[in-house]
C-alpha cells in the first residue's frame, strides 16, 4: 500500500507540474526544473560524471569513430530550401487566440483549429509531425506571426541545404549518383513504409514509448531484402540509416559498405551536440534513454543483446545484411532540434565508406 501511495503522490505532483506549464507558459524552465527538484521523492541523483554510462559510452565513441580509408570527393545534394522558424509552440498558439483543448490527429490542415489540435495531439505523444496546409492564406498568416514573435529564431531549413551545409562544413563534396543508394528515415516513416506496402509489423498503429529494436530490425531487413540491391534486382539501395531519440541503428547490404561502426557512432554523437549546441559531448547534458537489453529480431530467430557502454556499437548480421546499433546520449534541455535527422543523415554518411564496383 505505501508502493502504490508513493506512485500515486508522484503521478499528481507530475500531473501539477504539467498544468502549471500548461496555463504559465511564461514560467522560466530553469523554476519549472527547480519545482520539479524539489517536488522529487528521495535524493537527487549526482551528475553524471567521466566514469558514468554516458561518459563512458562518449568516450568509447571518441575512440570509434574514424574516417574512412576512401574519402568523399563529391557529392550532388537536391535543390530544396526554405526558412525554419523556431518559437513556442504554445506561444504561438497564444498569440493566434487558441486556448489548449482536445487533441487530434488531422492528414491535413485547413484552419487555425486544425493546427491547435493537431499540435495538442502530437505533443501528448511527445513526438514530432509534419503536416500540409492546404488554406494558402490562412498558412501565410500563421508564418507571419510566427516569424515576428519575439525571440523567433530563423535558421536554414529544407533536407538538400541542410545536408549540403554539412557536407561542405567537411570538404569539398560534388558526386552524382545514379540512383538512390542510401536512405535516412525516423519511425514514424519506417512504419509508415511498412504499412503502405504491408510489410512485417504493418499491423502497428503507432509506437508506444522507446520503438522495439527488434521490430525496427525486422523492417529494416524487409526493406533490403525485398527493395534492395541484389542480383536479380536492378535497385541500387544498399544502406539505411534509421535514427530515433534514444538510438541508431545502421542496416546495409553486404559487400557495399565499410566504416559502418565508424559512421552510426558519429550520427549518434551529432544528436548530442547539435541538439545541445556544444563542440561535444557534456555528459552534465545527456542521458542515456536506450533499452539496457533488447532483441535483434522479432519475427525471426534473434539474439538477445545487453547494452555496454565501454562497447557502444553492437553489429549483428542476417542474410547478407549487417546492422550497427548505437545508443543516442539524448540531450536534457535541447536548444535546437530543427535539422536535427538532416544532420544524423549527413554525418553518418560523411564518415561512410562505399566499396567500389
Amino acid at each position: 500500500m505505501a508502493l502504490w501511495r508513493g506512485s500515486a503522490y508522484a503521478g499528481f505532483l507530475a500531473l501539477a507540474v504539467g498544468c502549471i506549464f500548461l496555463l504559465e507558459p511564461q514560467l522560466p524552465g530553469s523554476a519549472l526544473r527547480s519545482l520539479w527538484s524539489s517536488l522529487q521523492l528521495g535524493p537527487a541523483p549526482a551528475p553524471p560524471g567521466p566514469g558514468s554510462p554516458e561518459g563512458r559510452l562518449a568516450a568509447a565513441w571518441d575512440a570509434l569513430i574514424v574516417r574512412p580509408a576512401r574519402r568523399w570527393r563529391r557529392v550532388a545534394v537536391g535543390v530544396n530550401a526554405c526558412v525554419d522558424v523556431v518559437l513556442s509552440g504554445v506561444k504561438l498558439l497564444q498569440a493566434l487566440g487558441l486556448n489548449p483543448g482536445n487533441g487530434k490527429d488531422h492528414a491535413e490542415l485547413r484552419s487555425r483549429n486544425d493546427l491547435e489540435e493537431a499540435f495538442i495531439h502530437f505533443m501528448g505523444k511527445g513526438a514530432a509531425a509534419e503536416r500540409f496546409f492546404s488554406d494558402k492564406e490562412t498558412f501565410h498568416n500563421i508564418a507571419q506571426i510566427a516569424s515576428e514573435f519575439p525571440g523567433a529564431q530563423h535558421y536554414v531549413g529544407g533536407n538538400a541545404a541542410l545536408i549540403g551545409q554539412k557536407f561542405a562544413a567537411n570538404s569539398d563534396l560534388k558526386q552524382v549518383f545514379s540512383g538512390v543508394t542510401s536512405l535516412g528515415l525516423n519511425e514514424q516513416e519506417l512504419l509508415f513504409l511498412s504499412q503502405s506496402a504491408s510489410g512485417p509489423h504493418s499491423s502497428l498503429s503507432s509506437w508506444t514509448g522507446v520503438p522495439d529494436v527488434g521490430v525496427v530490425s525486422d523492417i529494416l531487413f524487409w526493406i533490403l531484402k525485398e527493395h534492395g540491391k541484389s542480383e536479380s534486382r536492378a535497385s541500387d539501395l544498399t544502406r539505411i540509416h534509421f535514427h530515433t531519440l534514444a538510438y541508431h541503428i545502421l542496416a546495409t547490404v553486404d559487400g557495399h559498405w565499410a566504416n559502418q561502426l565508424a559512421a552510426v557512432a558519429a550520427g549518434a554523437r551529432v544528436a548530442g551536440t547539435q541538439a545541445c549546441a556544444t563542440e561535444t559531448i557534456d555528459t552534465r547534458r545527456v542521458s542515456l534513454k536506450a533499452p539496457r537489453e533488447f532483441m535483434t529480431s522479432r519475427s525471426a530467430a534473434g539474439s538477445r543483446v545487453m547494452l555496454n557502454p565501454n562497447e557502444p556499437v553492437v553489429e549483428w548480421h542476417r542474410e547478407g545484411v549487417s546492422f550497427h546499433f548505437t545508443p543516442v546520449l539524448v540531450c536534457k534541455d535541447p536548444v535546437r532540434t530543427v535539422g536535427l535527422g538532416d544532420a544524423i543523415s549527413a554525418e553518418g554518411l560523411f564518415y561512410s565508406e562505399v566499396h567500389p564496383h
